[in-house]
């Protein structure tokens, strides 16, 4: 719950921290996306990352159930599916979140010139 309510907490209205990005995608799927404001790119991750868990769980059940070999090696493949998506979704997030900061300082920055 104190782990939630950090992350939730933003310091500023205006700064996107990078490293709770990072954590909102490890947490939840797409959730790094969703916290800088990409929902399209949000929805699309999280499908495929749901998708890829669920194939994996289905093929080890069947694999268990059954004792095919084919089924063991399309549960590995779709586990490394599910780790590639997961760690592009954190480094995505995470470079989200540096390009949204800095984005917004060189717009503060040309503001205040022309101020």
């Amino acid at each position: 719950m104190t782990i939630l309510m950090f992350l939730l907490t933003d310091t500023s209205f205006y700064y996107k921290s990078p490293s709770k990005a990072i954590a909102f995608s490890a947490i939840l799927p797409g959730g790094g996306q969703f916290y800088n404001g990409r929902k399209v790119k949000s929805y699309i991750i999280a499908f495929l990352d749901i998708t890829s868990f669920s194939l994996f769980a289905y093929n080890t059940y069947e694999y268990k159930r059954t004792g095919f070999e084919g089924y063991y090696w399309s549960g590995i493949s779709y586990f490394i599916t599910f780790l590639g998506i997961k760690i592009f979704s954190m480094l995505d997030a995470y470079i989200d979140a540096k390009m949204e900061n800095s984005t917004k300082s060189r717009n503060e920055i040309e503001k205040r010139l022309k101020l």
